[in-house]
């Protein structure tokens, strides 16, 4: 059982890169959009062929040769602006693109007058954006190609008169409001969303601070003694179900107390943050360890033979033996070890006080060393 210490680690559900990754999509997306615009207008043209009157050759060059490459020189262009360029610049690209391509197919399709709502095309396409001033500039771009188109196209000038173009004009406004007020909404809900996704955030943040609180040692950071017990007994009970091996390890730093009486309880502080680092350093992302209380840690050997988990418990020992403590004038400390293996069915109590009792013979035969017990049999291994 991989076994991994809660820290409080927040996360920006809303951070500045995932924003930036949303926008490029959807950039792309809409210029895909504007690329199958044009393959449906070929085919649209292609169908047309099929039924026109007008000459063979001038339709092709009109309405299919044309526009064509007016709309690919048009979007090969933005897509190296697209490239090129970066963050909003780019919204703006596709709106401009998308007003250039509604008026393209417009313009050479004068005689279809409900084609002019196509002009309306780039402020739909404002809308993904919900950003006021990008809605402004593509109601501005429809406006001009609208103008432009009735006073530079004879057919539309003399076919639609100025109350027409004010209708349209109108017309074209009010679609707007409407998509002003979609706008508007998307960025309550967008705020809403904010604020909710931060309050969460700052929730889990707690949760998580809070539980670490409860479950670890303040002062090393090591799982507490209550979470040493709710782990102790899940392990026993994967042993006894799976058959899976289980070693305890007691440490005991010896003669702590002389360390609080001597140099304070400031270097007793920084003598037990020592030992717990060399501890953790040395165990497994499958071991568990805690402190048990006062100057005593434990270590729940998982996935290890017996002969690998008393080996590393040595090396700890010994290196715990080695390592100086400056605010006790460079003197280390040593600790005395208890030792067991889980034996199928004898319980936890029984097997935590195998452990115990070891640790206690170890005490007793001169500290700085382990002892390992056995069902019935303790024999010393320093």
């Amino acid at each position: 059982m991989k076994l991994v210490r809660s820290t409080p680690v927040g996360v920006n559900l809303m951070d500045y890169e995932s924003i930036e990754y949303n926008r490029y999509r959807w950039n792309r997306m809409l210029l895909n959009g504007f690329w199958c615009i044009l393959i449906i207008t070929i085919l649209l043209e292609g169908m047309y062929l099929t039924i026109t009157k007008e000459p063979f050759l001038a339709f092709i060059t009109n309405y299919m040769l044309e526009p064509t490459i007016l709309q690919l020189s048009l979007l090969l262009i933005a897509e190296t602006a697209f490239r090129v360029l970066k963050g909003k610049y780019q919204d703006y690209i596709i709106i401009l693109t998308s007003a250039l391509l509604a008026f393209i197919i417009v313009y050479i399709h004068n005689s279809i007058n409900y084609l002019l709502l196509a002009l309306f095309l780039p402020v739909m396409v404002s809308v993904f954006y919900f950003h006021p001033k990008k809605l402004i500039f593509a109601l501005c771009n429809t406006m001009i190609s609208l103008y432009v188109m009735y006073w530079t196209n004879d057919w539309m000038n003399e076919d639609i008169t100025l109350v027409g173009l004010s209708t349209i004009t109108v017309m074209f406004l009010s679609f707007s409001l409407i998509a002003w007020g979609i706008l508007r909404r998307g960025r309550e809900l967008m705020i809403y969303l904010k604020s909710y996704y931060e309050s969460n955030q700052q929730l889990l943040v707690k949760t998580v601070w809070m539980d670490k609180l409860t479950k670890t040692d303040a002062l090393t950071d090591l799982y507490n003694h209550m979470t040493f017990h709710e782990y102790f007994e899940e392990l026993i009970k994967q042993h006894e179900d799976n058959d899976l091996p289980l070693q305890l390890a007691i440490f005991d730093i010896d003669n702590f107390k002389k360390v609080n009486d001597l140099f304070g309880h400031r270097a007793g502080d920084a003598v037990l943050q020592r030992v717990s680092e060399l501890i953790r350093s040395k165990v497994s992302a499958h071991d568990f360890v805690a402190r048990y209380g006062g100057e005593e840690f434990a270590i729940l050997f998982t996935e290890k033979a017996k002969l690998e988990a008393f080996n590393l418990v040595e090396q700890i020992r010994l290196e715990v033996s080695q390592a100086p403590h400056e605010l006790q004038q460079g003197r280390p400390v040593t600790v005395s070890v208890g030792f067991a293996e889980y034996e199928s069915g004898e319980g936890k109590e029984h097997f935590f006080n195998r452990a115990d009792q070891a640790l206690y013979k170890a005490k007793n035969m001169g500290k700085n060393q382990t002892v390992i017990a056995s069902g019935t049999l303790e024999s010393q291994l320093a």
